[in-house]
């Protein structure tokens, strides 16, 4: 079996991923694989994905997520966004932290940035004040003040679509706010530079892989044994998982590589003789053309 799944983490460690504060979900797997850290909440991630072409846009089934982030007596909704006109509803932490927490409505930015070019977050990640425009959040993951604007999932809150075929909604903190990103192979790491392709959700055998923004520890490369704090904390190709299934690893959770267990499986035990490529789902379950995925771990 193998090792428990993670706590909570604060936001900029990562989240976020992105540094994300969240709830773990604890799903059993057969096989196993190891258990991963992250920041997103828990059995909050849409999969399944199907193009709905009377929409033209892929819509996605979700699995236990509440309907929409709400706050302030859910003065809007992220998907509806229906804040009055020249205004767009944003997350934001109701105590000035910076993991969102709530919504509220602001004004929209003049010359406003659109989805996926550069952006500013004012005074904090968590102040929900940023120049990104309607519909889209800065996603400032190191709380720097400098991200890239991610789009909010539309449709409905039921039905939360995204505007590409290739995007999937995926839902980040707690209460859920939801957002769209490329889905991707874990074993090929087909993203953009300074992105990986890293877990949906921070569960062992989660169903499906986006890319996001790495963000590293102080002081780390991302690489086998590294300090990590989240599933986005590691290089790409690599994951964050706990350290018991990690030889000599020294810290509450470590890096280690994605593997092939068809193709490739001694990768592993070439790093350490006690460590094999454990798969990531059980028989059966796994999403179509992952079906060797598989990550290095001590089987527990």
């Amino acid at each position: 079996m193998l090792a428990r799944m993670p706590v909570p983490r604060a936001l900029y460690v990562m989240l976020v991923v992105a540094g994300v504060a969240c709830r773990p979900s604890t799903e059993d797997t057969a096989t196993t694989s190891a258990s991963s850290s992250s920041t997103s909440r828990d059995d909050t991630t849409t999969d399944g994905s199907t193009t709905d072409d009377s929409a033209g846009a892929t819509s996605s089934e979700t699995t236990g997520m509440d309907p929409d982030i709400g706050g302030e007596g859910g003065l809007c909704s992220l998907i509806l966004q229906d804040c009055p006109e020249g205004q767009k509803c944003v997350p934001y932490n109701m105590s000035g932290g910076i993991i969102p927490d709530g919504v509220k409505c602001v004004e929209e930015p003049i010359n406003p940035d659109g989805v996926g070019e550069p952006c500013k977050t004012y005074n904090n990640f968590g102040s929900g004040d940023d120049s990104c425009a309607k519909g889209g959040m800065c996603f400032d993951i190191d709380n720097d003040g400098d991200g890239s604007c991610v789009g909010h999932c539309f449709g409905t809150p039921e039905s939360p679509m995204c505007l590409k075929p290739e995007e999937k909604c995926v839902t980040f903190f707690d209460p859920p706010v939801p957002l769209c990103f490329v889905a991707c192979d874990p074993l090929v790491q087909n993203c953009p530079d300074g992105e990986g392709c890293y877990m949906d959700a921070p569960n062992v055998g989660s169903e499906g892989f986006v890319c996001m923004p790495t963000v590293l520890a102080p002081n780390e490369d991302g690489d086998y044994g590294d300090l990590c704090y989240n599933q986005a904390g590691c290089a790409p190709g690599f994951s964050c998982i706990w350290p018991e299934n990690v030889p000599n690893c020294k810290f509450e959770y470590c890096c280690s590589p994605w593997c092939d267990f068809d193709t490739d499986p001694e990768i592993c035990s070439k790093l350490h003789p006690t460590m094999d490529c454990v798969p990531w789902y059980e028989e059966g379950k796994a999403q179509p053309g992952l079906e060797s995925l598989g990550i290095c771990a001590i089987p527990l």
